[in-house]
């Protein structure tokens, strides 16, 4: 199933790597469209990205702050930050260093969203950015966590992390102002991590993002299924229409069932 580019302009505005959420899967669980930014919340992102200096901590935090709280709109009474983030938070990486995310943001339902800050790499997943990368989804696997955060003030990359596989979409700030006002790939942020996707009013619920990670997993699953299916099918007819040659070789030559079951794929 695929998706109207126009309507659902906010994700194909993303970068993406892996399969995150399933195109097909939009509709499902996420609104095509979201209301405008308020217009303080866009002065205070304009002020912040502005200001904002690769690699300096102190214009970092407030673009943090601004972007998770104001813009995501996540509540700041339910941010852990800096020495705030408990041990139980660490993971001890198979390097030997120990993991940790900058902050968490925790409901009162212990959903979370670890959010991993890297001032000093340049770009997320080139160069040093892959060894930092490659920290995010190995410490979500120790966590048995579903999603993080990962971001350098520039790219702003939400990093899931199964057992064998991990997938991303990532949005840049140079992508985040067009014409002036707030871009597609602002909107796709604050669709993707608000309070209503992040966190449920139960310790049972499954947040609404997991629920759309999940089920886009098991149609891959399902559908990789399928294709198998359909593909041994087509072998098995293959073989069977063409038996009078394959008998034929066979007097010649010397080959097994599983030989020709290969070749036929």
């Amino acid at each position: 199933m695929s998706i109207d580019r126009e309507q659902y302009d906010w994700w194909t505005s993303l970068k993406h790597g892996g399969l995150l959420i399933a195109p097909g899967k939009l509709g499902q669980y996420f609104p095509a469209e979201i209301e405008s930014l308020p217009r303080r919340q866009t002065e205070l992102l304009r002020r912040d990205l502005t200001r904002f200096i690769p690699g300096d901590s102190q214009s970092l935090t407030y673009l943090l702050d601004t972007v998770l709280e104001e813009v995501l709109g996540l509540d700041r009474r339910l941010w852990f930050k800096g020495n705030q983030v408990g041990t139980e938070w660490a993971q001890k990486a198979i390097t030997g260093e120990t993991i940790r995310p900058r902050r968490v943001w925790v409901d009162a339902y212990e959903h979370a969203l670890p959010v991993f800050v890297e001032r000093d790499i340049t770009r997320i997943g080139i160069g040093r950015g892959r060894r930092t990368t490659s920290r995010v989804v190995e410490w979500l696997r120790k966590a048995d966590k579903k999603v993080a955060l990962l971001t350098n003030g520039r790219q702003w990359r939400l990093i899931h992390a199964g057992a064998d596989y991990d997938a991303w979409a990532e949005s840049d700030t140079d992508q985040w102002f067009i014409e002036g006002q707030p871009s597609a790939q602002v909107d796709a942020l604050r669709i993707l991590l608000n309070p209503g996707t992040l966190g449920t009013d139960s310790t049972e619920a499954t947040p609404l993002l997991w629920t759309a990670i999940q089920a886009s997993r098991q149609g891959q699953a399902e559908l990789s299924a399928e294709l198998g299916e359909r593909v041994r099918r087509a072998v098995e007819l293959l073989i069977r229409e063409s038996a009078v040659s394959i008998n034929t070789v066979h007097d010649t030559a010397t080959f097994t069932n599983n030989d020709l079951y290969i070749a036929a794929n």
